[in-house]
């Protein structure tokens, strides 16, 4: 579900790893994600984390076969699958040591856009796509992901998204706070010679 890397001088990637479901964050994946940066939290050798998607986009939002009506889960371990997706979303995120940068490539959607909250820099392709399109599906975006949000996309771009459900360019997100860098450039390759810069 992850592909982990160490690239020397403190710098780890954290790549999502389910390309064929444009990286779409599924249980296993949000337990992999909450075991890694647990690890990495007491690290005192990791300065620098990178996060991206394998393949074309970074990450599609929480797979709904997985998390909502639809899941084979029983509701127990549907619970604890929330749970733990809550915790290193709201909480382990925003209380890592290191400085975070991730690298934003075709799709960037909903619970995705946590991770660029939190992040020191973010690096995106022109054609990356960035967006909370829950009301599209007939739900509101989730409280905590709008509150991590708000921490970098201004007041105007957290309506547009969150009410219009309508997609973002990286240019845009890049004008409302979301985004720092927009370039043609591989995001990653330049996330990552910016984490080894640092």
């Amino acid at each position: 579900m992850l592909l982990i890397d160490h690239h020397g001088a403190g710098v780890v990637s954290i790549g999502l790893n389910r390309a064929d479901k444009r990286n779409a964050i599924n249980v296993e994946m949000s337990y992999a994600l909450e075991e890694a940066l647990l690890g990495f939290k007491y690290d005192t050798e990791i300065r620098t984390i990178v996060f991206y998607g394998v393949g074309q986009h970074f990450c599609a939002g929480m797979d709904l076969k997985d998390f909502f009506a639809s899941s084979t889960l029983s509701p127990s371990a549907l619970a604890k699958a929330k749970a733990a997706t809550e915790h290193w979303r709201t909480r382990l995120l925003r209380e890592m040591p290191q400085k975070l940068i991730t690298a934003v490539n075709g799709y960037c959607f909903g619970a995705a856009l946590p991770f660029l909250a939190n992040s020191e820099q973010v690096f995106a392709h022109p054609d990356a796509v960035l967006g909370l399109p829950e009301i599209n599906f007939g739900f509101a975006p989730g409280a905590q992901i709008l509150k991590s949000v708000s921490q970098k996309l201004n007041a105007k771009g957290l309506a547009y998204a969150a009410l219009t459900g309508r997609p973002m360019s990286a240019s845009l997100a890049k004008r409302w706070g979301l985004v720092h860098q927009v370039s043609p450039e591989d995001p990653f390759a330049r996330a990552l010679e910016y984490a080894r810069e640092l």
